[in-house]
């Protein structure tokens, strides 16, 4: 296939070209109507761009996708990785259904299941006693589940996890497709894994079944676009675009299609030599921080580390627990005093997300603030919360999410023995501490007041204060 080609583009800009004029939505046209102080923040060439009609273009990109990336299919989506998710989970498994699932999934995956109604089997994720973080469970434990539940019908898992440690993809699915299991990968940071050799196996060359990716997490896409790609033969494509249909706009954005039409084909012609550019600053970063005391960064040897298949160099791990201080504090320093946003905090390190679209300049600008960081540390102005043995955060689940999320409730300031009703997802990453129909225990109460003392958020909290406690009345 031709992957100079950017149908999606190449719609849009023939429809400026051709000074076309539309007389249905949207109701800008095209910037006409839009004031001044709009097009000054948001740029004329938004509005410009923002040709509806350029959606029918977007088969023939999505099949360059596919091609690219070595999928079945493509599926392109514009309401975020969350509306893929959703759209995967419909289409694999339903009401009173049994689904294996990681239990740090994104909250979208929680969502899906209240959306479907299905019985979550959750696949717990190790414990790394070490560094104290939670890396994918091994294939060995996904096939202990399948023999524990032979009535599983579906399979999700996540990797890379949001410090950069990958599941044995392989693996997995092959357990997956011996039972007739089809396999879904929440591979949200990972777009970009097909091109190149040594970035982490993409999920859909290794054996996946369906795949999500968000093309602006780490990658060239706006924010919300989004690609669901299709492998083997488990899942219906016709199935997978009927759930698509039932949930997500009938108005999508061509911004966000463009953009991923772009990303195609910028990484089938450069893709190689621009991620081994980043992959090479990403390793004299973590070489020079690896000599700052203070400061332990993961690197590969994490590999095999409590089940650890593979590694995303691109994500930069730093502890900083040995400087006196938690990992939320140097966030919030960090930003305060050099500006710069890193993805997570908790409550022992820092986590950037590294692209290639850093280069020397911003690089730099980061080792220098960690390099700060480390000669004058902030005095130490909050505990850093403990993060009890995993164990201690297995709820027990005793009702389906889609039960307790629809049952009457009260708020309650002591939940401990009381099932919950919502959702409590330390924000980033979104991965939820508490689902609903989990039943609270002191451990995770504990920890999540201490964790918001801290510097955590939860957004999606009934009340942000954690003073109460959404939970199923009595």
């Amino acid at each position: 296939m031709d992957h100079e080609r950017t149908p999606v583009l190449d719609a849009i800009e023939r429809f400026r070209r051709e000074e076309r004029y539309t007389f249905a939505l949207p109701g800008h046209r095209l910037g006409r109507g839009v004031d001044e102080r709009t097009l000054s923040v948001l740029s004329p060439g938004a509005f410009q761009a923002d040709v509806i009609s350029a959606k029918q273009a977007v088969p023939d990109a999505e099949a360059l996708f596919a091609d690219a990336v070595g999928a079945r299919k493509a599926v392109f989506t514009t309401c975020g990785s969350s509306i893929s998710i959703h759209t995967a989970m419909l289409t694999v498994t339903g009401p009173g259904r049994k689904i294996l699932i990681d239990r740090n999934v994104h909250k979208s995956v929680v969502a899906s299941l209240i959306l479907a109604g299905a019985e979550p089997v959750w696949l717990r994720p190790r414990w790394d006693h070490e560094h104290q973080v939670a890396h994918p469970a091994t294939a060995d434990d996904v096939a202990a589940a399948i023999r524990d539940n032979p009535d599983i019908g579906a399979a999700l898992i996540i990797t890379p996890t949001e410090y950069g440690t990958g599941a044995d993809v392989p693996g997995i699915a092959e357990i997956c497709h011996r039972y007739g299991i089809p396999l879904v990968v929440d591979e949200a940071w990972g777009a970009h894994f097909p091109f190149h050799p040594e970035l982490p196996t993409a999920a859909i060359q290794a054996g996946a079944d369906l795949t999500v990716q968000s093309l602006h997490k780490a990658d060239g896409g706006l924010c919300q676009s989004s690609i669901i790609l299709l492998g083997g033969d488990l899942v219906d494509p016709t199935d997978l675009r009927l759930r698509l249909d039932l949930i997500t706009t009938t108005s999508p954005s061509p911004l966000l299609y463009g953009s991923i039409d772009g990303f195609r084909r910028r990484m089938v012609l450069e893709g190689k030599q621009l991620l081994s550019d980043a992959l090479q600053r990403a390793a004299e970063l973590r070489e020079r921080l690896q000599q700052l005391p203070g400061l332990a960064v993961m690197d590969g040897s994490i590999v095999g580390h409590d089940g650890v298949a593979e590694w995303d160099p691109l994500k930069l791990s730093v502890d900083v627990s040995a400087l006196g201080i938690c990992g939320y504090q140097a966030r919030q320093w960090l930003e305060e005093q050099h500006k710069l946003t890193t993805q997570l905090g908790d409550a022992r390190r820092v986590v950037c997300s590294l692209t290639y679209a850093d280069d020397d300049t911003p690089m730099r600008r980061l080792t220098t603030a960690l390099e700060r960081l480390v000669e004058d540390p902030p005095a130490p102005d909050r505990p850093a919360p403990r993060v009890p043995p995993l164990t201690e955060l297995n709820l027990e689940q005793v009702m389906l999410p889609r039960d307790a999320y629809f049952a009457f409730t009260e708020q309650v300031e002591d939940p401990v023995g009381r099932i919950s009703a919502e959702m409590v997802s330390p924000y980033p990453p979104g991965v939820p501490a508490v689902l609903p129909g989990e039943r609270f225990n002191a451990a995770v109460v504990d920890y999540l007041r201490a964790a918001l003392a801290a510097g955590m958020i939860t957004p999606d909290a009934s009340d942000p204060t954690l003073r109460t406690f959404r939970v199923v009345r009595s």
